[in-house]
């Protein structure tokens, strides 16, 4: 009895041990899909360990205004893996990236009950825009060549001549026709930004609406803080330009904030797929017409602005 004491003894130790868990977090693309901004990416967070049964997400993930949320938290569980060697819990978000550069997701924290908060770093990745930092055109089209153009012959330079001819004769009726023809005045020009923002239709296609209103509020705005729409500003992403727009002083800051987050808004719904509903078009659709009649006309910021 007392040779079996120490023995005993060190096996009470081991059972009270505290158990370790291990708490890791993967960003990467969806199968199949590149590593673009605009694509769907799966964040999983795996937690392994006996303490780590029955972990609760502590709070909500709630990832910044770089990212679009398109599902999760979803339970994965890989009936491939054999129940002994699976993770105690494995959560996966599908996100989607709305810039471009390397972009993380939020740290997390999972209770379990007395044995307190289990701590889960961020995951990163660098995505690809639609354009790189030296280029300012897009890309040509792939997969297609030039035509080789063989030297003329001598039946080649008589069809040449003949078509010449004839173009030359079908000139002189054009002509004449043209100088008959009344002259037309120039053409219309493109409606404003305001007009364009009121002819949407909100009822009959919301996501639709949604997603021309960031560009036509960022025109109406470009022009009202001067400048030309189409330059430096008009090469920068919905959320950079909304960022740059809360630093510029051409407007009050209630205008600024106001009119970053609807343009924050309606770019997340025209990138991320997200079917709006009616009610959500209609009232961002009435918060964009009252902000660009606000610009021409002056008028303060009222003192609640709806977000």
């Amino acid at each position: 009895m007392i040779a079996l004491a120490p023995a005993l003894a060190l096996a009470l130790a081991l059972g009270a041990a505290p158990q370790t868990v291990d708490a890791s977090a993967t960003l990467a693309p969806a199968p199949g899909a590149p590593a673009e901004t605009g694509q769907p990416l799966h964040w999983v967070v795996t937690l392994r360990g006996a303490d780590a049964v029955g972990a609760v997400l502590d709070g909500e993930a709630s990832p910044g205004p770089e990212w679009a949320v398109l599902e999760g938290p979803v339970p994965v569980v890989d009936s491939r893996v054999p129940a002994a060697e699976r993770p105690a819990l494995q959560l996966r978000w599908t996100l989607l990236g709305l810039s471009s550069g390397e972009l993380s997701t939020p740290a997390l924290s999972f209770r379990t009950g007395e044995e307190g908060a289990i701590e889960v770093a961020a995951a990163s990745i660098t995505l690809e825009g639609a354009l790189s930092a030296e280029e300012d055109a897009p890309r040509p089209l792939r997969g297609f060549r030039e035509v080789e153009e063989g030297a003329a012959g001598d039946a080649d330079l008589a069809l040449v001549l003949l078509a010449l001819l004839g173009a030359a004769g079908l000139a002189v009726p054009i002509a004449r026709a043209r100088a008959r023809r009344p002259r037309t005045d120039a053409a219309a020009p493109e409606p404003s930004a305001a007009a364009q923002v009121d002819a949407l239709d909100a009822a009959a296609d919301p996501a639709g609406t949604m997603a021309q209103l960031a560009p036509l509020v960022r025109r109406a705005v470009d022009e009202a803080r001067g400048g030309d729409p189409g330059g430096a500003r008009g090469a920068l992403t919905d959320l950079e330009w909304a960022a740059d727009l809360e630093r510029d002083g051409t407007l009050d800051p209630g205008r600024r904030a106001a009119l970053a987050e609807l343009v924050r808004e309606a770019s997340t719904v025209r990138f991320s797929g997200v079917a709006p509903s009616t009610f959500a078009a209609r009232d961002a659709k009435g918060r964009a017409a009252e902000h660009l009649a606000a610009l021409t006309s002056g008028a303060p910021v009222p003192t609640e602005v709806p977000v």
